[in-house]
């Protein structure tokens, strides 16, 4: 999607790893890593966001010798972070923001087409909480196996690792009965987004189909 308006998958790459990490220097070669690009192609995309002050650029120093910046050249290193007085900072970080919605409400009618959705919930990164447990709960009766597909597409459009949580109907019901520490505590979680959650309703179904059988 950004690529179009960019122009460059790589510099799209880029902005997100340095919108999502404001206060972090990176060497070329961890960006590299990152990105999962080639050297020369982040090399001029990081020229070319130094130029629009984007980003900027620092040399590397040498802190065994009184901070000396190392030496001249073609192989100098240097290290690369936001440039937080940017002009245009908050208009990126709206626009990638907007963009992060859009893949997730594309995720969510994946996810809906593969079967009976009972509960979704999106935390973690989402809701930018790191320490939380995961960053999606979906529990159902689904396609499991095509639901971690559509994680894996998302994960490489959203440049980012997703902690998932998918759980059958009976699995939720199994891991409820024994009081299960992790699902209490990420069915407990206030901070989570809930998009889905029919799991009282089909608990009431449950129950009421056992009356009458």
């Amino acid at each position: 999607m950004f690529e179009q308006l960019f122009g460059s998958k790589t510099r799209v790459k880029l902005i997100k790893v340095f919108l999502d990490n404001p206060e972090k220097k990176f060497f070329v070669r961890e960006l590299t890593r990152l990105t999962d690009s080639l050297i020369n192609s982040i090399r001029r995309e990081l020229d070319n966001l130094v130029n629009l002050k984007i980003i900027q650029a620092e040399e590397a120093v040498d802190n065994s010798e009184n901070e000396k910046p190392l030496k001249k050249g073609l192989n100098v290193k240097k290290f690369y972070s936001l440039n937080t007085k940017n002009l245009f900072l908050q208009d990126l970080t709206n626009l990638f923001n907007k963009g992060k919605i859009l893949l997730e409400k594309k995720l969510v009618e994946k996810i809906k087409r593969l079967g009976d959705i009972h509960y979704m919930a999106f935390g973690g990164l989402f809701v930018d909480k790191d320490k939380d447990e995961t960053d999606v709960v979906i529990i159902g009766d689904f396609d499991i196996v095509k639901a971690k597909e559509s994680f894996r597409k998302f994960e490489k459009e959203l440049g980012k690792e997703i902690r998932y949580t998918l759980l059958t109907l009976a699995e939720y019901n199994l891991r409820k009965d024994i009081a299960d520490n992790f699902l209490e505590s990420i069915m407990d979680n206030d901070g989570h987004i809930v998009i889905i959650n029919n799991l009282a309703k089909k608990k009431i179904d449950s129950q009421y189909t056992e009356i009458i059988s």
